[in-house]
C-alpha cells in the first residue's frame, strides 16, 4: 500500500526568547481550555489555531519542554509516525498542527510516497507477509519497522525529499507523515507545541499519586490527563552503540549533570 507522507507550512509564528520558552508548561494531551494557561507561547499557539480547531472539544494540546546540550536528541532518532500510524475512530486522519520554539533540534521530515504493509495481508507463521520492496527495508525491533533503507533509496531516486522543521513555522501533518528527531546543533531550551485532532480517546490507567495531583483534568473514557503542569522530559529509547554515541550520551548516565 502506497501512502503519501505530507506536510504543509501554514505560516509564521511569533518568536519567543529563551527566558520565556524555559518557563512554558509541558502539556500531555490536555484540553484547550486547560492548556491556554501553560504560558504565553501556548496561549499564542492556541489563538493561532483555525476557528474549527478551537471550537472542536476533541482537540488536545500535547507539548514537551526540554533543555538540550549540543549533540543531544529530544528522543530516540528513529523514523516513525505519530500515534503509530493509527487512524481515528471514524477512519479519518489524525491531524497535527505544530510549532517549534528554540531551534537547536529541528525534526527531519521525509516527504513523498512510502510503501506500507497491507493491513489485510495474508498471515504466515503469525507474521504479516511483506512485499519485496519492503522486505529489505524493514527489520524487527519489537513491532517497530525500520524505514532507513526505503528512505535512502527514495532519496537517491528523487522520489522522496527531506525537510527540516524550522522554528516559528506553523505546520500541518498527519499520522502518515514520516519523521525523526535530530541532534541539537546548539544548547538551549526547546518547546514543541502540538494540537491534535481526531485521535481516539483511550482509557488512562491509574498511575497512583502522580495522576491525582491538584489540577489533573478528567479524561473522556475514564482516568485523568497525566503529566499536567511544568515538567521536562527526554524520552530516549535509543541505545548508544558507537564510541561517538556513547560519549554523546554520557551526560544522561552520570546523574543528569548539565
Amino acid at each position: 500500500m502506497i501512502r503519501e507522507s505530507t506536510l504543509e507550512v501554514l505560516g509564521d509564528f511569533p518568536c519567543f526568547p529563551q527566558e520565556v520558552v524555559r518557563l512554558e508548561q509541558s502539556q500531555a494531551r490536555t484540553p484547550i481550555a486547560e492548556a491556554v494557561g501553560a504560558g504565553p507561547a501556548h496561549r499564542a499557539f492556541i489563538e493561532a489555531l483555525p476557528a474549527e480547531w478551537q471550537a472542536d472539544a476533541a482537540v488536545e494540546i500535547f507539548s514537551r519542554l526540554l533543555y538540550l546540550k549540543e549533540g543531544w536528541y529530544p528522543l530516540g532518532p528513529h523514523y516513525h509516525f505519530d500515534w503509530g500510524g493509527q487512524t481515528a475512530i471514524d477512519g479519518k486522519r489524525v491531524e497535527t498542527l505544530m510549532v517549534l520554539l528554540g531551534g537547536g533540534s529541528q525534526t527531519e521530515f521525509i516527504l513523498g510516497p512510502l510503501e506500507h504493509l497491507e493491513p489485510e495481508a495474508e498471515q504466515k507463521g503469525g507474521l504479516p507477509l511483506r512485499t519485496p520492496a519492503l522486505q529489505s527495508s524493514m527489520r524487527r525491533m519489537g513491532a517497530r519497522p525500520s524505514w532507513d533503507e526505503q528512505v535512502e533509496a527514495g532519496l537517491r531516486a528523487c522520489a522522496l525529499r527531506r525537510w527540516h522543521l524550522e522554528p516559528q513555522k506553523l505546520v500541518l501533518f498527519d499520522n502518515w507523515t514520516l519523521h525523526r528527531a535530530c541532534p541539537a546543533s546548539t544548547a538551549g531550551w526547546r518547546v514543541l507545541i502540538r494540537a491534535i485532532r481526531g485521535l481516539a480517546n483511550r482509557e488512562v490507567v491509574d498511575h497512583g499519586p502522580a495522576a491525582s495531583f491538584a489540577g489533573a483534568a478528567p479524561r473522556r473514557g475514564g482516568g485523568v490527563y497525566g503529566n499536567l503542569g511544568r515538567f521536562t522530559t527526554c524520552r530516549n529509547g535509543f541505545i548508544p552503540v558507537t564510541d561517538e554515541e556513547r560519549a554523546r550520551y554520557e551526560p544522561y548516565r552520570d546523574g543528569g549533570r548539565t
